[in-house]
């Protein structure tokens, strides 16, 4: 072609030109691939702008680049300034709300942000739609906005970390393994206060060992040595239980504790199935066969559109990996079973099979189970929810469940509480209670063991709680150990200065080898002070409250209390993060690298914890 040439080049010293791969195009000499394809023809007939404007100049039109920028003069724009405020605004807006980049930059939020501008100074034209924002400018400065509340967020947690943070962390799965971090301490109001710190990608695995490297190395990007983080407490579930190893204190999840208790009070584990007889491992498959079949009833309301349409609400969805969600879709099931029964006709064949075996007896087994597990499903939806200081509530809750259970496995169901009334044996099943009673006891007996000094000294620190009437004598000896352990061994009251005195002989003596009173004594007198200390029981005010009153009277002990009830029982609120990630990131959300979608969903939860940050 006389259009393009090959670019040829000759080495000093020698006669010959050499090829070097490259051709130039001779009226605007960009340098194009000297290879076969088609992209030295568009060049030609599509892109090279100098051949344009011959040709125009031939023709004798006039050249429409010329017409364009005219146009471009009377239209109205928006000022560098502007775009960059609507930018900034588009971004904050994915922050606090988890809106994805692809819904920002849409075409209906482009409509409406143009509306908008038009509503405030008229004058603008279609054209405006394209000077808006594109995604990946939306995404880079969400992306800066995250980093800056990351920081603020350590920032935070640094002044907490030589006494009072509490780590908690869960690993999960969202397209790519993720460790989910937050940290918890107790403000100057003894408020709890609970931080998201880290959506870290896990990608070398899920092992002890790897845990302890992404935590470590989480802080230190923030300036926190590693020393400081292993002297933490952690929260975490059982299979992290090998961190005890690692950081200060070990706290074991209390959700996870209560879903394992009710699971083997109907599924015993296989070396406790020996201390039943035949007749009660029947009864207990009858209970199991009544949950599935209120998860087939489940399932069949949830694929029915007809179905969802008149119910009031749908029932729980049952997933293997909890099953206090299935005791839950038990409970919605019997909520709403007039509703069912009044729509029994637009189930399905199974739906309809299993809502009948579902209401055998009036109902009677599956009313019998909402009955046996209704305090468990109450307070595990209040540990899950972490609104305020709840460590001390743990042991005290197993404690109502044993005696309570001890009470119906001796057929005694008189209420155990003041605002329970006694239960209605016309309308239970007598021997499913009794034997979901026993096989209750044998695996409360088991998991409340994995539960340390921490949560016996919580409750000896709790003022409605702390004469531990319903625990071992070991048991009270063993909290009073471990508040001692955490209270600061020196007095933190002023020492007044020692008015002057003559030398005497003697007294210097006793001075030398007298017994002396150290400060470890004077703070062990607030812990025996505080025992002794009498509270009205009716007393509305909370944990929170009576510490903050008695932060000067006990002031070692208060330290010791920051500590203990900074620590949370449950590292539910982790798990809550992979739910609302999958609403954070985008649809598409491979496409972002781990560590960009780490920034999205961490930036979107301190935005929304924290929106006087941004």
């Amino acid at each position: 072609m006389e259009e393009v040439q090959l670019v040829l080049y000759r080495a000093e010293g020698e006669d010959e030109f050499q090829p070097t791969g490259k051709a130039v195009c001779t009226l605007c000499l960009t340098l194009l691939a000297a290879t076969h394809g088609n992209h030295v023809g568009r060049h030609v007939l599509e892109r090279c702008k100098k051949r344009k404007v011959v040709t125009d100049d031939q023709t004798g039109e006039e050249v429409p680049a010329k017409q364009r920028k005219i146009t471009e003069y009377n239209n109205k724009k928006l000022s560098a300034i502007q775009l960059k405020k609507i930018t900034e605004a588009s971004s904050k807006f994915c922050l606090r709300s988890g809106k994805s980049f692809n819904f920002v930059s849409s075409e209906p939020v482009e409509k409406l942000i143009f509306d908008v501008i038009n509503a405030i100074t008229p004058g603008f034209t279609n054209d405006t739609i394209q000077q808006l924002p594109t995604r990946t400018t939306i995404q880079a400065y969400s992306e800066r906005y995250a980093r800056e509340l990351v920081s603020k967020a350590f920032e935070l947690v640094k002044p907490q970390m030589e006494n009072h943070l509490n780590i908690v962390i869960d690993h999960g799965k969202l397209v790519n393994n993720y460790l989910s971090i937050y940290g918890s301490f107790l403000n100057d109001e003894f408020k709890l206060q609970i931080v998201p710190l880290g959506f870290t990608p896990a990608l070398e695995g899920k092992s002890i060992a790897e845990t302890v490297k992404l935590l470590t190395r989480r802080f230190e990007e923030f300036g926190i040595p590693e020393e400081q983080v292993l002297k933490c407490y952690i929260t975490a579930d059982g299979a992290l239980s090998g961190l005890k190893n690692h950081f200060e204190k070990y706290v074991r999840c209390v959700n996870h504790s209560l879903n394992l208790v009710a699971e083997r009070a109907v599924n015993p584990l296989e070396d406790d199935k020996k201390k039943f007889t035949q007749a009660e491992l029947e009864i207990l498959r009858n209970v199991a066969a009544t949950m599935r079949n209120a998860e087939k009833v489940s399932n069949a309301i949830r694929t029915n559109w007809k179905m969802c349409e008149t119910m009031s609400k749908l029932p729980a969805l049952c997933i293997q990996t909890r099953w206090l969600i299935g005791l839950k879709c038990v409970t919605d099931v019997f909520e709403l079973s007039d509703e069912i029964q009044s729509n029994f006709g637009l189930l399905s064949s199974i739906g309809r099979t299993a809502f009948s075996q579902f209401a055998a007896s009036d109902f009677k087994t599956a009313r019998t189970i909402v009955v046996f597990f209704d305090k468990i499903l109450h307070f595990n939806k209040m540990f899950q929810t972490q609104q305020s200081v709840s460590l001390h509530l743990v042991l005290p809750l197993y404690k109502i469940l044993e005696v309570r259970w001890k009470r119906y496995q001796t057929f005694n169901f008189k209420a155990v509480d003041n605002d329970e009334d006694d239960l209605d044996m016309d309308v239970l099943d007598t021997e499913v209670l009794t034997c979901l009673a026993k096989a209750g006891l044998i695996a409360l007996e088991h998991y409340i063991k994995e539960f340390d000094d921490i949560h016996y000294a919580a409750v000896l620190l709790s003022p409605r709680t702390k004469e531990m009437k319903a625990f071992a004598t070991d048991d009270i000896l063993r909290a009073k150990r471990f508040v001692r352990s955490v209270m600061p061994t020196e007095r933190t009251a002023p020492q007044e200065a020692r008015p002057a005195r003559t030398i005497d002989a003697v007294q210097t003596l006793y001075e030398l080898v007298g017994d002396r009173r150290t400060s470890s004594e004077g703070v062990s007198d607030e812990l025996e002070k505080f025992l002794n200390e009498k509270v009205e029981w009716n007393a509305s005010e909370s944990v929170e409250v009576y510490w903050l009153k008695k932060k000067d009277v006990f002031p070692a002990l208060f330290a010791a209390a920051k500590k203990v009830f900074a620590t949370l029982p449950s590292e539910s609120i982790c798990e809550t993060s992979f739910s609302t990630a999958a609403l954070h990131l985008d649809k598409r959300r491979a496409r972002l690298h781990c560590q960009k979608a780490e920034l999205v969903v961490l930036g979107a939860q301190l935005a929304s914890k924290y929106p006087d940050w941004i």
